[in-house]
């Protein structure tokens, strides 16, 4: 619909391509290199969110990598311009990005072990390797907010834009408020002592001067470190959980750590080299599984708040703030508001609030996450508002358009490929 569509990064949906490695450089923009690898990844990207084959479909993926090239020349441009303007954002800022950005990964795969088989890493390597990539993304937009915040559009802006592109507006989903009280699948407190139990004795066994690597191999949870016997390779401050980072940088070389918890599990881990504010790790991690009387249990009690629910005997915000296993529910009491109908990952959720009418509470259903309730606090037509939105972020990208096409030439950019 709107023409000269910038590209967009997507974060975290990566998935495994069978493929040579691309080498060679694709271009400098000042002091930076963009590699043919990363244009290649790019455009794979971009081309798997598309539905795009790259062995079937060549001409199409050609003109991706010729886009994925340009956009990454883009960023590049920005990154040199947010250096002159002395652009910054803060390392908390880029956690809680990335955090958020690897929670909504689990959410739409289902589950964490489901997240991890897409990526084709772990959610802890997954954050290692893309925190620059996040902290890149902030500088940039910090940079065109600054540039771009303040433009406002008018009602005549509007009504043109609908003008114009009235014919190829799809149709407009309605925006939905409602509540949910998450019942986690997740392990009782026999399947913790087990896993803790077996934590320690393999801790025993390491103390005792056991060969890491080889138990590491045969014992530990964590598959795409196990291969390795574990290793992790070395990883910057900030590149770990907070409980394993603690412990991890206050040991000595060839220390062995007491059994460490986090929410993964149990680790044990062992400091193999350190350089400045990095360190090389292995580690041991032990999951505790999940029973099928641990999913009854959390079923009935799912079943029980629900039937306090419909009985009135407590409300929907007080079980949410009692029950619930979503992290922010202390905050937001359980309530999503006005998001887009179109924006809900969870087929399960879409047919659950299909079937409810506004104020009703839904029955308990179940997704690989665990058990759900759901009540419907309302449901909105905002086509006019989000039409207006597009209107505005069309004119604001071809403000951007003019912007970068002048930075551009401000740049000493060299081309080394054509695509």
């Amino acid at each position: 619909m709107i023409k000269r569509l910038q590209l967009l990064i997507l974060f975290f949906s990566i998935f495994c391509f069978s493929q040579e490695p691309v080498d060679g450089i694709a271009a400098i923009v000042g002091e930076n290199i963009i590699l043919k690898s990363d244009v290649d990844q790019f455009a794979r990207l971009t081309a798997s969110q598309m539905g795009i084959n790259p062995t079937k479909d060549m001409d199409s993926y050609n003109k991706l990598l010729k886009q994925s090239l340009n956009a990454l020349i883009d960023e590049n441009v920005l990154l040199e311009q947010a250096k002159i303007e002395t652009i910054e954002v803060k390392d908390r800022d880029v956690d809680n990005m990335l955090n958020q950005q690897i929670e909504n990964m689990i959410f739409q795969a289902g589950s964490k072990e489901n997240a991890e088989k897409i990526l084709g890493n772990t959610i802890s390597k997954t954050k290692r390797d893309y925190r620059p990539m996040i902290k890149n993304r902030l500088i940039t937009e910090k940079l065109r907010n600054e540039k771009f915040s303040k433009i406002h559009i008018t009602r005549r802006e509007v009504d043109d834009f609908y003008k114009t592109f009235k014919d190829s507006i799809p149709e407009i989903p309605p925006t939905l408020d409602f509540s949910q009280i998450f019942f986690k699948i997740k392990p009782g407190f026999r399947e913790e002592n087990a896993a803790k139990h077996k934590a320690d004795s393999l801790h025993n066994v390491l103390i005792n001067g056991g060969d890491f690597s080889e138990l590491a191999q045969k014992y530990s949870d964590d598959i795409a470190s196990a291969k390795y016997g574990g290793d992790l390779g070395f990883i910057a401050r900030g590149g770990f959980i907070k409980e394993f980072e603690e412990v991890a940088f206050s040991l000595d070389k060839n220390e062995i750590s007491n059994v460490v918890k986090t929410e993964f599990g149990y680790h044990i881990i062992q400091l193999l080299d350190r350089k400045g504010e990095n360190i090389n790790v292995r580690h041991v991690l032990i999951k505790p599984v999940v029973s099928e009387n641990n999913i009854k249990s959390i079923k009935q009690l799912a079943d029980s708040v629900y039937e306090n629910l419909i009985t009135n005997k407590i409300s929907f915000d007080s079980a949410a703030v009692l029950y619930s296993d979503d992290p922010d529910v202390k905050v937001n009491k359980g309530r999503i508001q006005r998001i887009s109908k179109s924006q809900i990952q969870q087929q399960e959720f879409l047919a659950v609030l299909d079937t409810i009418k506004i104020g009703n509470i839904s029955f308990v259903f179940k997704t690989e996450l665990g058990y759900h309730i759901l009540k419907l606090n309302g449901l909105y037509d905002d086509s006019w508002t989000t039409i207006e939105q597009w209107a505005l972020e069309y004119k604001k990208s071809n403000l951007y358009e003019e912007w970068i096409s002048q930075l551009r030439s401000e740049f000493n950019i060299e081309l080394k490929v054509s695509y």
